[in-house]
């Protein structure tokens, strides 16, 4: 049911190019959307959202053409402005019931409290031939981003939908998710959603909203009783997408009977993603017990699995065992590079530098060795990283990475020194030597924020409020003037991120409250001519060593996003960069200028926000700093992620190849991009 929901809504983007979206030919022209972008007045839709005149934009929310009405409405989607909250509210009631639709969606975009009502008065409760299901089921998700506390009671308690109304549990179950993103939970809420899941009457699609609600709601942590029902619904569920989150939540529960059911199946799940999961899931429960579980997949076949495996003894190793994770790597030497770094870096993080240093310092020469001797990167970034563990290698970390020819590097060498500086236990780890350590980081920091590097200083900036250093005492008018300095040398947009943390530091160091996020001028217009060249065939293939991976566009929902993507492929931008960034059951993310995840080029773009969900594995999605700072970066999901939802823009998703993307690992690079 939930693939079958995802294709519905594609098609209805991509129909919406060259036709219209409505079938009923009858109508009359004014009361047909049709979203074909070579159509004038359609770009100057788009161009107003693009530009972000609301204004303007205010003015076609009541013009006779359907199609104008209806962007205009779906504009406010992605500008969020409140100012449209009163003018929104008459569409909710519009003949047409695409623009509705729009509206309601609009609404619970803006997230004003103010669209509650209007959007209560507007559920079609006289659906009995359920006609408008679509439109209840986004009325109620966008209650989900506006409604207030009580209302998600209310809403829980409703046990009216049969299961063959689909659209319907899907919004309520959508809504119920939202809210919990908005740190706004319920015990009937959480007992609906755990009745759902277990329900096997009940849509996939609901099924997977209620799955993820469990997984990610903060307040949420399901009793033994639950936990049992949760097991039951992952031995009988046939979807990995549901397993993955069911895995999670039980993994929250850490009751007896939620133990009892992951220790079971993590022995024989199929999936790697579930597996992933599952690893991650066994964090909370007894250690020795679990240590068992979880090192059989440091060589798992899949790199995916074993990393998350070698980095689950990161975050969640234990003292006794700190001499253990280092001679599996000792013990297996082919063991991929980030699998063998992760497990130098739990030893090196839980190993008792008093009561064992020379094996402290075995580890240190392993990690140093392994950075002098690596022609990788990614592999000496994870090597800095790793020393991080141990505070007092910062000099080394400074000394090597400051002089590394890789901004990747670099880049990490200055996260690595902020990972110190953040550290709670800063003086217990430098004792005596505190004070002196502390001056001697502030003065790496104000180096770095020298340089005028922007990866560099957009990864330092944060260091400076950490609260335990109080670096307000240190900084003098001319440690101020030169940061001032610095930030006045940074080219915007292309800098917006180096420029927003060095600007939130300089605050920091003054006392003064955090500046609000700034906003970057429009700078960069849609390219209509690149896009009357796509039609629903146009695929752009990334060609890797691992294979290759087709994607199809959707410039009906994002147009800058595709035509920015399709320029960048055509003047082969993207030949030769890399995946800077792979999280295991996640994402891969790449085009970054740099390689390190900081860089874009002298341009920014609209986030561009549409009826689209990242509700399956394979969405192709903008990466971002911030609302309108999209650029050159993008990313690739390899499951659901309903949580990136109306705050990333959706522009494509991979038709062929998902199978190559779930092989691609940090530094694998992208040979070409092909236009089909």
């Amino acid at each position: 049911m939930r693939r079958t929901r995802t294709l519905l809504l594609t098609g209805i983007a991509l129909a919406g190019l060259f036709s219209c979206v409505l079938p009923d030919q009858k109508r009359p022209a004014s009361q047909i959307i049709n979203l074909d972008i070579r159509n004038k007045q359609v770009q100057h839709l788009y161009n107003l959202r693009d530009e972000g005149r609301a204004d303007s934009l205010l003015q076609y929310l009541g013009h006779s053409a359907a199609t104008m009405r209806y962007l205009a409405a779906l504009a406010f989607a992605s500008l969020r402005d409140s100012n449209a909250v009163e003018p929104l509210v008459p569409l909710l009631k519009d003949t047409l019931e695409e623009v509705r639709i729009a509206a309601a969606f609009a609404l619970g975009q803006i997230g004003s409290q103010r669209g509650e009502q209007p959007l209560l008065d507007a559920f079609r409760q006289d659906d009995s031939l359920s006609k408008h299901q679509r439109f209840n089921a986004i009325v109620l998700e966008a209650l989900g981003k506006c409604g207030s506390p009580a209302h998600l009671k209310n809403m829980a308690t409703v046990s009216t939908y049969y299961p063959s109304d689909t659209l319907l549990l899907e919004g309520q179950c959508r809504a119920i998710y939202r809210y919990a993103l908005r740190n706004i939970t319920d015990k009937a809420a959480t007992a609906r959603m755990v009745e759902y899941v277990a329900n096997e009457r009940i849509p996939q699609s609901a099924r997977l909203m209620a799955a993820h609600y469990l997984a990610r709601a903060q307040d949420v942590q399901p009793d033994s009783l639950q936990a049992v029902q949760l097991a039951a619904a992952f031995v009988r569920s046939t979807d990995p997408d549901i397993r993955m989150a069911l895995a999670k939540a039980l993994g929250k529960s850490q009751t007896e009977p939620a133990f009892a059911i992951l220790s079971k199946v993590i022995k024989i799940e199929q999936d790697w993603r579930v597996r992933c999961n599952l690893i991650q899931a066994m964090a909370k429960f007894n250690y020795d017990t679990v240590r068992v579980l979880v090192t059989p997949f440091i060589q798992d076949i899949n790199l995916q699995v074993a990393r998350t495996a070698a980095e689950f003894f990161v975050a969640s190793g234990q003292a006794e065992d700190g001499d253990y994770y280092w001679r599996i790597a000792r013990d297996n030497p082919a063991l991929p590079w980030p699998v063998r770094i992760a497990l130098y870096r739990a030893s090196y993080k839980w190993m008792a530098g008093k009561t064992m240093p020379e094996k402290k310092e075995y580890l240190n020469y392993r990690l140093r060795d392994f950075f002098q001797k690596s022609q990788n990167p990614y592999e000496r970034a994870a090597c800095l990283a790793a020393l991080a563990e141990f505070g007092w290698q910062f000099r080394w970390i400074h000394d090597k990475g400051m002089n590394d020819p890789s901004l990747v590097v670099k880049s990490a060498a200055a996260e690595a020194l902020v990972s110190i500086c953040q550290r709670p236990d800063f003086y217990r780890i430098f004792g005596e030597n505190g004070r002196s350590v502390r001056r001697e980081l502030f003065y790496y920091l104000q180096e770095i924020i020298t340089s005028g590097d922007p990866g560099m200083i957009a990864a330092t900036a944060d260091a400076f409020c950490a609260p335990a250093l109080e670096y307000r005492t240190l900084a003098d008018t001319n440690h101020l003037g030169q940061m001032k300095n610095a930030l006045q040398r940074l080219q915007m947009p292309r800098d917006y991120e180096a420029y927003a943390a060095l600007e939130k530091s300089i605050a920091c160091l003054e006392g003064a409250p955090a500046p609000a996020p700034r906003k970057l001028a429009y700078n960069h217009p849609i390219d209509w001519q690149l896009l009357a060249k796509v039609n629903q065939a146009t695929r752009v293939v990334l060609q890797t060593a691992k294979g290759n991976i087709s994607l199809q566009l959707f410039p009906a929902w994002a147009p800058g996003s595709a035509a920015n993507f399709l320029d960048l492929a055509q003047k082969g931008y993207f030949n030769g960069k890399t995946f800077h960034r792979v999280a295991p059951n996640f994402v891969v993310q790449g085009g970054c200028p740099r390689g390190d995840g900081y860089g874009a080029l002298d341009y920014s773009m609209r986030t561009e926000i549409g009826l689209a969900w990242y509700d399956d594995e394979g969405y192709l999605g903008m990466a971002s700093a911030g609302p309108d700072t999209e650029g050159t970066q993008f990313f690739i999901t390899h499951s659901p992620a309903p949580h990136l939802d109306g705050r990333y823009t959706i522009f494509g998703k991979v038709t062929q190849g998902m199978d190559v993307v779930f092989k691609l690992q940090v530094g694998d690079v992208i040979d070409k991009v092909v236009v089909q």
